[in-house]
């Protein structure tokens, strides 16, 4: 750990006081659906820069019976603002943003939230030559819709040198922020270092090499407490035409329990994706992975196989067909673990008119899913489900 503090403030030293307003994307899934709103900047700009930006978050919903649906107005939904600012022609840029929840139940005039619903984040970035670092900050109340009861910091540096970029992380996450005694509470803490090498028209290799460790405080009802660490390797390989793109991702993961004498987890996975436009109008994306877990404390293996394939059909801005499928399996070799998933769904979105002021959308999905446990005995699930939607909504 302190070597890899002192990597990362050396990269800090050797920067000077130029600054970036580069931010990396590994924090995307911590902002709202509007994403980073800090762009690469001109050469040509000025000295200092603002914006405020309105953001918003709409969950994912997807209920497994019709009757559960909601209306869109009374789905729960995260509403904020976000500032970003830039100084020394881009050199150095910080976003903050602030948001909490929104729903439909919500009256009109009441302008009080409750803090539970609030989320504020931090984001510092900066950039001298070939030297990158930043740090990042966040934190949500229990009730956020995105991300709830989690808080986040990270400090992280690159060094880039040709073909070849240096990469090297810290950070710290942790849940129960109110410190809740009824309440189990999780801290992890990893450090992350890697390198990749990227040139024009040569396949894109990246190692990464990454150690976490997890503790956690039992709560008022025994929970038995975890203190663990695990030391991961991956390596990816990328390559990629004008019609296809293909990947190579292997994974090898080496987790010990410091409750149980580090008696040691093995878990070895590999995926292999790809991306393949026969027209301007069709991608076809099929995706394989296989995951073996060998318990070296119980001497159990699990083998987990799983397969997927999209497909997207935009015949114009009009007209979308898109359809997945996928396929699970999990074994043990003692014969406790025999479990088989099969699903599959289906879109046809049409905008059936577009006026000056309104947009008028209809679509139909269609879904089928399947779960097989063969242990104890054999027992299966099945669902088929079907919405038609219809949207009439202002542009």
């Amino acid at each position: 750990m302190r070597t890899i503090l002192k990597l990362v403030l050396g990269i800090s030293l050797i920067a000077g006081p130029a600054w970036s307003n580069e931010i990396p994307p590994r924090w995307s899934s911590w902002f709202s659906a509007q994403g980073l709103q800090a762009g690469t900047i001109p050469t040509q700009t000025p000295v200092y820069q603002a914006s405020v930006t309105p953001t918003f978050y709409t969950p994912p919903v997807a209920p497994a019976k019709v009757r559960d649906l909601a209306l869109d107005t009374d789905r729960p939904r995260t509403e904020g603002i976000l500032a970003s600012t830039t100084w020394l022609k881009g050199a150095f840029a910080a976003e903050t943003e602030v948001a909490s929840n929104r729903d439909g139940t919500r009256i009109p005039d009441d302008t009080q939230t409750d803090p539970a619903g609030r989320m504020m984040r931090l984001n510092l970035a900066a950039t001298s030559g070939p030297a990158r670092y930043g740090m990042t900050y966040r934190t949500a109340g229990g009730a956020f819709y995105n991300g709830p009861d989690q808080a986040l910091r990270e400090v992280w540096g690159e060094w880039e040198h040709g073909v070849t970029t240096v990469h090297s992380t810290i950070g710290q996450h942790w849940n129960n922020l109110s410190g809740d005694p009824g309440r189990t509470h999780l801290e992890q803490n990893y450090t992350r270092i890697g390198f990749s090498l990227n040139k024009v028209f040569w396949p894109q290799l990246a190692v990464t090499y990454t150690q976490n460790a997890l503790h956690s405080v039992p709560d008022s009802t025994g929970l038995v407490s975890q203190n663990t660490i695990n030391h991961s390797v991956e390596a990816a390989l990328t390559y990629g035409g004008a019609a296809w793109d293909a990947g190579l991702t292997s994974s090898y993961i080496l987790g010990g329990e410091l409750l149980r004498n580090g008696v040691d987890n093995r878990i070895k996975l590999q995926t292999i994706t790809a991306s393949i436009r026969p027209l301007n109008t069709i991608t076809i994306s099929p995706t394989i992975a296989f995951l073996t877990e060998q318990q070296e404390w119980s001497g159990v293996r699990i083998d987990s196989p799983s397969a997927s394939l999209s497909m997207n059909y935009q015949q114009s801005r009009r007209l979308l067909v898109s359809a997945m499928g996928n396929y699970s399996d999990a074994r043990s070799s003692d014969g406790l673990i025999d479990r088989e998933n099969v699903g599959g769904k289906g879109i046809l979105s049409w905008d059936i008119q577009q006026s000056q002021g309104w947009k008028t959308l209809i679509s139909l999905e269609g879904g089928y899913s399947r779960q097989t446990n063969r242990i104890p005995s054999s027992l299966e699930t099945q669902d088929i489900s079907g919405v038609l939607r219809f949207v009439l909504a202002p542009l």
